[in-house]
């Protein structure tokens, strides 16, 4: 069963900064926020109907018009800064008053402008393209971008609870923090830091020209997200379960690199991963070997493809390997020249040569082979798919054991250093710890509810789950029937011993 993408929505951007240029403006999304929750962003948002009634002073390119509009309306509402002309007269205590009366509804953005003399100027603003979330999640957007001055006296701030830790800072302490794993940063961000920080004594233009010219060669597609210079998330679609749409292959390390969940049988998705291989090789990067975490057929498949393809093209001999309980399970369906043992150490090295280690952590109970990959040093978690971005983890016997499935939840819960995570479907997690511990609290949670229907004398798993699981999508039923059985196999266990 496969999903289609989310349609992107539009939205808009406000790369803001400082007075001299020499910073930029971002701060951290709110953690709760289901989308990118807890990663460092520009301030923006979607654009809303009414952006597009608000006329815009010396904007030749008139579909910008209301993304402009959009970006000024956004960077308003999140930091409190009003990138108008005419502005200046207005003291602070007014634009907190006119922030509070576009926040509560009191006054719409357009009420605001006309009220106070107040216009947008297209001069004030650079635009560097647009960039689209890639297909994998679950929310999209098409955000374009804008370079803008923050006006004299005006100081950002965590105006809504959307944002915080507002602050200006150099693009190259930014990359810092995330290249040792501080900060999680979405591409679009990333890429603009990256162009800022190359060109920080240089002419402005240059880097606005460069990154308008990276998003029209790519039409903004972003094929892959980079979580640290150590790891690569590359999300490939496969036939996997609702509502995900692709499994994310994890390439690990540079010079020396492996690569994880290789999964897909499409053509044109693989020719995508082997594009970003095949640089790598060319490089004088290192394969070391291909990857398969478990058993289930949106984690497989295109392991072979890509061992098939560096060998044809390079001349080269990449063993594909997983535990040896995933191994035997495949057998006839793939081949391993290798096993993964249990807290496994596989040393990597960085793109400068730095050697690093990750550690295969055995965490069996969405499959019994099921293998997790730790970087203690970046306290960053692949949980592959006993923890995920996008919906719900699925613990089916007789493969899954919802003994051992909390078992290693609460192993990877204390792992030291933990940090960040990301699993095989969707974005990564900002707060890993927490999740795993809502995870258990969920599955907690729900074993109460069983016990609970088993005491109205609920004797069937199919009669527990329709008690259990009210409202679910009838398509859905048969996949809560198995979750219900293994917690029935989970509290059986337990009264016997």
């Amino acid at each position: 069963m496969n999903q289609k993408s989310a349609t992107p929505k539009d939205a808009s951007a406000i790369i803001l900064l400082n007075q001299d240029e020499s910073k930029v403006l971002w701060a951290q999304r709110n953690p709760k926020i289901s989308f990118l929750g807890g990663f460092h962003a520009f301030p923006g948002g979607k654009t809303d109907e009414t952006d597009a009634q608000i006329s815009v002073k010396n904007c030749a390119d008139k579909d910008l018009e209301k993304f402009i509009v959009s970006a000024v309306r956004e960077v308003f509402e999140e930091a409190g800064v009003l990138l108008v002309r005419n502005g200046e007269k207005l003291t602070k205590g007014q634009r907190a008053s006119l922030h509070d009366d576009l926040i509560s509804g009191r006054s719409n953005f357009a009420e605001i402008l006309a009220d106070w003399n107040l216009w947008i100027d297209a001069e004030d603003f650079f635009y560097t393209g647009h960039w689209t979330t890639p297909k994998f999640s679950p929310v999209r957007f098409k955000t374009r971008f804008f370079i803008a001055q923050c006006p004299p006296k005006q100081t950002p701030y965590a105006a809504i609870s959307e944002m915080q830790n507002v602050e200006f800072i150099t693009p190259k302490e930014a990359l810092k923090r995330w290249a040792n794993s501080e900060v999680l940063i979405a591409p679009p961000v990333l890429i603009s830091l990256q162009e800022l920080a190359k060109n920080e004594s240089a002419d402005l233009q240059k880097s606005i020209k460069t990154l308008l010219e990276k998003s029209q060669k790519c039409d903004g597609t972003i094929n892959f997200i980079e979580l640290n210079p150590r790891i690569i998330c590359f999300p490939l679609k496969t036939e996997t379960l609702p509502p995900a749409t692709h499994t994310n292959c994890f390439i690990v390390g540079r010079k020396e690199f492996i690569v994880i969940d290789a999964a897909s049988k499409d053509e044109s998705e693989l020719a995508k991963l082997f594009e970003l291989v095949d640089s790598f090789i060319e490089r004088g990067f290192r394969c070391k070997e291909i990857i398969v975490s478990h058993l289930h057929k949106d984690h497989f498949g295109g392991e072979t493809f890509l061992q098939n393809h560096l060998h044809e093209r390079f001349g080269l001999e990449i063993p594909v390997s997983a535990h040896k309980i995933t191994a035997e399970s495949l057998q006839g369906k793939a081949a391993f020249q290798k096993f993964i043992e249990a807290d496994e150490i596989i040393n990597l090295q960085d793109e400068a040569g730095a050697s690093f280690e990750i550690k295969a952590l055995h965490t069996p109970g969405h499959a019994r082979g099921h293998l997790c990959f730790y970087d203690a040093e970046r306290g960053f978690l692949l949980s592959s798919d006993n923890v995920v971005g996008a919906g719900t983890v699925l613990i089916a016997p007789p493969e899954g054991d919802m003994t051992d499935y909390l078992n290693s939840l609460e192993r990877m819960k204390n792992l030291p250093n933990l940090r960040f995570l990301c699993g095989s479907h969707g974005a990564a997690i900002f707060d890993a710890r927490g999740k795993i511990e809502e995870y258990i609290a969920h599955r907690l949670k729900r074993e109460k509810q069983i016990l609970k229907a088993i005491e109205e004398n609920a004797k069937t798993a199919e009669e527990i789950t329709q008690i259990v699981y009210q409202g679910l999508k009838p398509e859905l039923l048969p996949l809560a029937v198995k979750s219900v059985e293994a917690h029935l196999e989970k509290l059986k266990s337990e009264n016997s011993s």
